[in-house]
């Protein structure tokens, strides 16, 4: 049996230098499986981050006969689905990465049938499916339940209709848009996800040839069309990469300039950091230099959807709050387990107060010391990451399949600033 990968953080050091930002995963991801809809000509991405997830993706699109081509030193993916002959996700794949559910719509679109296992990912809370199906359903599908705790999905005929979110979900509102691109008539979603990557998935759907409007607001129809053909599309910077190099710049007391960072697409975010005294000077559209101050203010967070602050940020910012001068108040609404990272961070000797309902309260400033720490999802082991960017002495995280999940040369990236990192 092969050694368990550590990554080794080298902490107390300021990071300085030039970066660039890593393609969006959360934009990435529907869109690769949005290539399913196209029955002629090839689908070609651009600025595709070969993070775990996306790899997994691509896989999962060649167990269906896909033929996908994807160049990870050019960050380019090519991809033909016009042979695709199987309808029945992979269970060994799917059950690894709840966007796999993203690739339902799209074959019951196109196909009018699929077959998927439960699906995997970041065990963060109950996040639930329910309304994907429903949504599905009054669309015209019947949905069976499999022993594997999996569902079939059929539909005959596939129609336009008014759908409903009970959350603003993200990859809930990118599936129905994907049903019904094919599905004659009118889709209307309402209580639609408003999230910039969903606005650039839809800009690559609208050069397949769907009709959508409404696209980053909270109604968003789409009118079905016949079929949709290949097209070629730059996938936007990932934002929650983003936010985690302007964090390390904050929490290090360095000065990085970084290229991929829209910041209206982090207004809240921006904002905290702003208030914790962190220097955000913007250099145009999407480089900014950021500078880390002497003494970090504290701050209260409450997380929601977007626009609001992301839940996706908040176990880094949580970090960085540990260092600032003064008590930080930290709400997570979203996700009722998104506090594993806590367990982490008082590893490193932070200072909190038991969390009750969700919310914690983070004593500052604490002398962070080097630890031994494992990354229980994406999130959390960024945090862990910035923990030991700030930490005196070397930090060993293990786990580190979920930190490749969402972020790719993070070594490298952060090497390139100045940190001191060796994975082993």
């Amino acid at each position: 049996m092969a050694a368990e990968e550590v990554l080794y953080v080298e902490g107390d050091r300021p990071l300085q230098g030039e970066v660039e930002i890593q393609g969006s995963k959360n934009a990435a991801l529907p869109m690769i499986a949005a290539s399913l809809l196209a029955s002629q000509g090839q689908t070609v991405l651009h600025r595709v981050p070969a993070v775990k997830d996306v790899l997994l993706a691509l896989e999962i699109l060649r167990q269906l006969g896909a033929t996908v081509d994807f160049d990870a030193a050019t960050e380019t993916v090519v991809i033909d689905t016009t042979g695709v002959n199987s309808t029945e996700m992979p269970p060994e794949m799917s059950g690894r990465m709840r966007a796999s559910l993203l690739f339902v719509g799209p074959l019951l679109s196109r196909f009018r049938s699929v077959t998927i296992d439960e699906v995997g990912g970041c065990t963060i809370g109950e996040r639930n499916t329910d309304y994907h199906y429903r949504g599905f359903a009054r669309m015209g599908a019947t949905i069976t339940g499999t022993p594997s705790g999996g569902y079939v999905v059929r539909a005959d005929d596939l129609c336009g209709a008014s759908l409903y979110c009970d959350l603003p979900s993200h990859t809930g509102t990118e599936n129905l848009m994907m049903a019904a691109s094919l599905a004659p008539g009118e889709t209307v979603i309402v209580n639609a996800a408003s999230d910039p990557e969903i606005v650039d998935f839809a800009e690559l759907l609208v050069k397949m040839g769907a009709k959508v409007e409404g696209v980053g607001t909270r109604t968003v129809r789409v009118v079905g069309v016949d079929k949709l053909h290949g097209a070629q599309h730059t996938v936007m910077h990932d934002r929650l990469d983003a936010g985690l190099f302007v964090m390390a710049a904050a929490i290090t007391k360095g000065e990085a300039t970084l290229t991929g960072v829209r910041r209206d697409h982090l207004e809240i975010f921006d904002a905290k950091l702003m208030q914790m005294g962190v220097e955000i000077i913007s250099r145009d559209d999407v480089t900014v230099t950021v500078r880390g101050p002497e003494k970090l203010s504290p701050i209260n967070v409450v997380t929601t959807y977007y626009p609001g602050m992301s839940t996706d940020l908040q176990p880094a910012l949580t970090a960085l709050a540990c260092v600032a001068h003064g008590d930080s108040y930290i709400r997570e609404t979203v996700f009722e387990d998104r506090m594993g990272h806590l367990k982490n961070l008082r590893q490193f000797g932070a200072s909190l107060s038991p969390e009750k309902d969700r919310l914690v309260i983070v004593h500052g400033p604490a002398k962070l010391k080097a630890t031994r720490v494992k990354a229980n999802d994406i999130r959390a082991g960024a945090c862990c990451v910035l923990a030991g960017l700030a930490a005196e002495g070397r930090t060993s995280i293990s786990n580190l399949y979920q930190l490749d999940r969402g972020h790719t040369r993070l070594e490298a990236r952060l090497t390139q600033l100045g940190a001191r990192l060796e994975r082993l």
